[in-house]
């Protein structure tokens, strides 16, 4: 699957639970779907989805939680 078509199962899955979502549930998410085994691409992805300015985190790096950004742009 490419970047975009897991971009989109990722931002459906904070569309059903807004957060926290951490890195482990995607991850398994990605992998009950059959999308990516590694624990990197939900890393990865994770990240992309703050830099586009759609998710916040919070936490330590060894705990990072993130939070899909209320309709208003605010948290």
């Amino acid at each position: 699957m490419t970047a975009r078509g897991r971009l989109a199962v990722l931002r459906r899955l904070f569309e059903q639970q807004p957060g926290p979502i951490t890195t482990g549930m995607v991850h398994a998410h990605y992998q009950a779907q059959g999308i990516a085994p590694q624990r990197t691409t939900a890393r990865m992805d994770l990240k992309m989805l703050v830099a586009q300015g759609l998710l916040y985190e919070t936490g330590p790096d060894d705990d990072r939680k993130f939070w899909l950004k209320p309709a208003g742009g605010g948290r």
